[in-house]
């Protein structure tokens, strides 16, 4: 089940944060059962590494837009 970027784009900030939460604790998860040989497939632990990198990557997206907004309107009111 691989996240794709442009379905996350329509997520709230918050809806993103439990989401990469969620993703942090899976992949805590794969690790440890990859350490303790029960996992059966170790390319979990890439794509939960990726998802988790594209969650991070839409909310800075989404951040350093409203942050451009912001400067935006103070440019504006002067």
């Amino acid at each position: 089940m691989s996240l794709e970027a442009k379905d996350l784009r329509g997520n709230d900030p918050e809806e993103l944060r439990r989401t990469l939460r969620k993703l942090e604790e899976d992949l805590f998860k794969h690790k440890l059962k990859k350490t303790t040989s029960q996992l059966e497939n170790t390319m979990q632990i890439r794509n939960t590494r990726r998802d988790i990198a594209r969650v991070q990557t839409v909310l800075a997206e989404r951040l350093r837009g409203a942050k451009q907004e912001v400067k935006q309107e103070a440019k504006k009111e002067t």
